[in-house]
């Protein structure tokens, strides 16, 4: 019963992660998003293999191209969680002490965890707990990453 839960949630967690990452990059001609399916080998769970989008988003704002890729994966280590979207960067990042860093700072350090019994949501990992991930997150995250000055 949770295995069927957790691939039909899984692919609809990663159907909402992608409207959350298009409506926090908006239409600019020097942003692209790249999507590639990924197929996980699956053992110790009733599926054998579990069939996932990945991202790479890519800005042409600075001299050198710079890309952000999100890679989804089956990860149970938390109550309820059934997946992590991890988040890794192809450039160099040193982090300010803004609340937009700190969000960030969490999406390369803890990922986006896909969490839920019944009902399952996207979380972003804080201090304390989780908290839904919103637009606002990746916006806030790709603004320190690209435009800080």
């Amino acid at each position: 019963m949770r295995d069927a839960f957790v691939v039909a949630q899984f692919a609809q967690l990663c159907d909402c992660f992608d409207a959350l990452l298009r409506e926090a990059l908006g239409i600019d001609a020097r942003v692209a998003i790249a999507m590639a399916t990924l197929t996980h080998e699956v053992q110790g769970r009733s599926f054998p293999t579990l069939t996932v989008d990945t991202w790479k988003v890519r800005a042409d704002f600075n001299a050198v191209p710079q890309t952000v890729a999100f890679t989804p994966r089956l990860d149970f280590r938390e109550p309820d969680q059934f997946g992590l979207i991890e988040c890794a960067l192809d450039f160099d990042y040193a982090p300010a002490h803004s609340r937009a860093d700190r969000t960030a700072r969490l999406l390369l350090a803890r990922g986006i965890q896909l969490r839920g019994k019944s009902v399952a949501e996207l979380v972003l990992p804080v201090a304390g707990g989780v908290r839904s991930l919103v637009a606002g997150d990746l916006e806030d995250a790709f603004a320190v990453w690209w435009l800080r000055p």
